[in-house]
């Protein structure tokens, strides 16, 4: 422990670093109060704000569909075949094997995938899967994420809030608004909030959804002649809708991210990963939902959403929550790509609205490739540069990923194999990324250094996050750290 103490306060001392982030006058006083006076020093010299959206995007882009991507095409593969669409049998068998696994197999013999680590699994997702349902596959107007807007409350239901007030509440000015909105997300469970104007580039041209919608929601009452006539002639022909019927126009897009457990996406891959993930989904049903709900109480419309309605990175980079990254997913100022994202959609614009900000991500991506080098399937690109097209075996389908937006392309059909071959979302890309460390306050001098000092550095920096032993994926000491109390304290004291 003391030569790993030693071995940092020398690397504290290289040359170069006291330049960049004033290290003398901060070493010098305690570690909280550093960590603050670092965040304000990054913050003030080294985190660039954009008044434009901060990633290159071609004439030629197109928003995508629902359904155009690894996820949708597989676990409702007979309804994309019933639209007329053509799926790659790969794809379905990844799909069906993945399902089976994370869903009903699990081995005692295995460590990270007994019945102990099954059960965390289960539960981690549950709130996920009751409330939102096939949200992660992106199909939305499901439970919580209703595209529903009652404008008064249904008798028969006991404290129901879930309706848009016919008074529209007037804040002071924007900023208050802002203040507000944010608080509220904090207040419910969001770490990170941000909020942005509605792009269309960014939302889904089309949305695909087969099931019937008596079936999208816990009815709160008896269902209407209506509905039951609608249940009888329900088929392919009405799978698919559009904005126009949306209920209304989105003016912003409010972006929330929950951070995932350290030790869990450490444990990556294993069920215990996963459950970490799983927590992540949970809180995307929750909260965006409370959100959705508190708007409508404001008297404006709102729609929750997770990984539906529209692109969430994109929509996360515009709000000012983090950049893109190399392994595609964004990387965020205070937990790194270990967060999931969720949005809520509402006409309400009278906000402070949030601009892009960036602290050198790409920049260190393209020297690093940690996440790269960690994945088994070489799913994500080496490239030196990021560009408009992918590059990938798989290219002319990118599934998952859009053309004309300059990236780094992650070839996702190779991920979602690795997802079947082990019955869990992997998770190895994130636990190897050096940007995923727990909050210490010698981590956000590491990323200040990152930011300040490009090029050469960054190599060095990879190589030092490997020396402290951070990023190891395919470890089974992880699953015995995330379990261990040691550290940990479960009754407050």
């Amino acid at each position: 422990m003391d030569s790993n103490k030693t071995n940092r306060r020398n690397f504290l001392k290289l040359g170069g670093v006291s330049a960049a982030v004033g290290i003398t006058a901060i070493s010098a006083i305690p570690q909280k109060v550093a960590a603050n006076k670092l965040d304000k020093k990054i913050t003030g010299d080294l985190v660039k704000v954009h008044d434009d959206f901060p990633v290159e995007v071609r004439a030629d882009y197109k928003p995508p569909r629902n359904w155009d991507h690894v996820q949708a095409r597989s676990m409702f593969v007979d309804a994309v075949k019933a639209i007329g669409e053509d799926v790659e049998d790969e794809i379905v068998a990844d799909g069906q094997a993945f399902i089976k696994k994370m869903n009903y197999a699990y081995d005692n013999s295995k460590v990270g995938y007994n019945q102990a680590d099954k059960a965390l699994l289960a539960g981690a997702w549950a709130m996920n899967n009751y409330a939102a349902g096939p949200s992660p596959a992106t199909i939305g107007d499901f439970g919580v994420n209703s595209w529903e807007q009652r404008s008064e409350k249904a008798h028969y239901a006991l404290f129901d809030n879930d309706y848009v007030v016919k008074k529209k509440y007037k804040f002071d000015n924007k900023q208050q608004a802002a203040d507000y909105i944010k608080r509220a997300a904090r207040l419910f469970g969001a770490d990170l909030v941000g909020i942005t104007r509605r792009d269309k580039r960014w939302d889904y041209s089309k949305f695909l959804n087969p099931i019937p919608p008596l079936l999208r929601k816990p009815l709160l009452g008896p269902p209407s002649p209506e509905q039951l006539e609608e249940l009888k002639f329900w088929g392919p022909d009405k799978f698919i809708s559009d904005w126009s019927d949306f209920p209304f126009e989105p003016k912003t897009v409010i972006v929330l991210a929950f951070e995932m457990d350290y030790e869990g996406i450490s444990a990556s891959p294993s069920y215990v990963g996963s459950a970490a993930a799983g927590a992540g989904y949970s809180a995307m049903a929750k909260v965006p939902y409370q959100l959705a709900v508190y708007l409508k109480n404001l008297g404006y419309n709102a729609v929750s959403a997770g990984n539906d309605m529209g692109l969430s990175v994109p929509y996360a980079i515009a709000a000012g929550l983090g950049e893109n990254s190399r392994l595609g997913q964004v990387v965020t100022y205070k937990y790194g790509p270990r967060v999931r994202l969720a949005k809520v959609y509402t006409d309400f614009e009278f906000v402070e609205y949030d601009k892009p900000k960036s602290f050198g991500v790409m920049d260190f991506c393209k020297s690093c490739m940690r996440c790269a080098d960690a994945c088994p399937t070489k799913a994500i690109s080496h490239d030196k540069e990021p560009s408009f097209d992918p590059t990938h075996d798989n290219k002319d389908n990118a599934w998952y990923n859009v053309k004309g937006v300059k990236k780094y392309h992650v070839d996702a059909k190779k991920c979602f194999k690795l997802w079947g071959e082990l019955g869990d979302d992997c998770g190895m890309c994130m636990a190897s990324c050096p940007y995923n460390k727990p909050d210490f306050w010698h981590h956000r001098l590491v990323d200040s250094i990152t930011a300040a000092m490009p090029g050469p550095v960054h190599d060095f920096m990879r190589e030092m996050d490997k020396m402290f032993g951070y990023g190891n994926v395919e470890d089974p000491s992880a699953i015995k750290k995330f379990y261990s109390p040691k550290g940990k304290s479960y009754n407050g004291h």
